[in-house]
């Protein structure tokens, strides 16, 4: 695999550690879904089928994946590791993981580190006051509180605010299985003005050359309870393809083809004649080539659908 560049992507991801981890030890997750997808968006970039999407990892997030895995190989008397692997993992399982997780971080051959820097550490006091104001994850009925995060979540967001400035919002987002992560950096996409002001995020934001509002924060998206809806609208098609799309492009479609891409139409919900040149329509066809495998003339793709609908509207009048 080679070494890839930012000019190659138009989608950038930063990976929290507990999803990583949970990418080389499924059992340290405890979110089947979040096991799931986690595995469909590494594979799809190790594997070629999405080249155009970059994963970042914060560089203070690698000691604690490391971490992670040390937990279950040594830590049998932990109660959670008792729970999931009684005996904890094998020497040789332990090694694997471990190698497999340094060879995807070597050069940045799968995983891009991201280095900390002092951009990163200002930007944590747009997040941190928001989380030490709303008790965010309080049980209204028991009374129960939850704590601040900590201040790897701060920074990993503080990354994400940069992160996001650089690449554009709607290209970008932070990648979890955090609840608390997720749900805290929602909240401070909907903090109002006045409270803004009284939080001194809008001052903040000034001195950090950025014009306060909810764009400033990053998307999140928490991958044990996201829908495919959400993943579609950030990713473009969902499940990422699995391996590499044929470039060679359909430019003549046949009607099993034609009459899919109508499928696919119908399914999205967006009126035909509205379709050209949308995000909805780039979708539809994006999920046609991951299916079939090979890229779609997009002048074809819309030929062919209008070639289908219209002779069916005749077909039924």
């Amino acid at each position: 695999m080679q070494k890839t560049t930012l000019a190659n992507h138009t989608r950038f991801v930063l990976l929290d550690a507990n999803i990583v981890a949970g990418y080389y030890l499924p059992e340290s997750l405890s979110s089947i879904r979040a096991r799931e997808h986690i595995k469909n968006i590494i594979n799809a970039v190790k594997n070629g089928g999405d080249s155009e999407l970059l994963l970042f990892i914060p560089n203070l997030c690698i000691p604690e994946v490391f971490a992670v895995f040390a937990k279950y190989g040594f830590a049998t008397w932990d109660g959670n590791v008792k729970k999931i692997l009684p005996k904890g993992l094998s020497k040789s399982r332990y090694k694997e993981i471990r190698e497999n997780f340094g060879d995807d971080l070597h050069n940045g051959v799968l995983l891009q580190q991201v280095e900390l820097n002092r951009y990163h550490i200002l930007a944590t006091d747009l997040i941190s006051p928001v989380d030490a104001n709303f008790e965010h994850y309080r049980n209204r009925t028991k009374r129960k509180h939850k704590r601040m995060m900590g201040a790897t979540d701060h920074t990993i967001i503080g990354m994400g605010i940069h992160l996001s400035k650089i690449h554009g919002k709607d290209n970008f987002a932070i990648l979890t299985a955090d609840h608390r992560l997720s749900d805290i950096l929602t909240r401070a996409a909907s903090v109002n003005r006045n409270t803004a002001k009284r939080l001194g995020l809008v001052s903040i934001a000034q001195e950090l050359g950025l014009e306060y509002s909810a764009d400033i924060y990053p998307n999140v998206i928490n991958l044990a309870k996201t829908t495919k809806n959400e993943l579609r609208n950030f990713f473009e098609v969902w499940p990422l393809p699995a391996k590499p799309i044929t470039r060679k492009i359909m430019t003549k479609l046949s009607e099993e083809d034609s009459q899919f891409l109508v499928k696919l139409r119908k399914q999205n919900g967006i009126h035909r004649d509205r379709m050209p040149y949308t995000k909805a329509f780039e979708s539809i066809c994006k999920e046609f080539e991951r299916i079939k495998g090979q890229v779609v003339d997009r002048n074809a793709a819309w030929s062919a659908i209008l070639r289908i609908e219209k002779r069916s509207k005749k077909t039924s009048k």
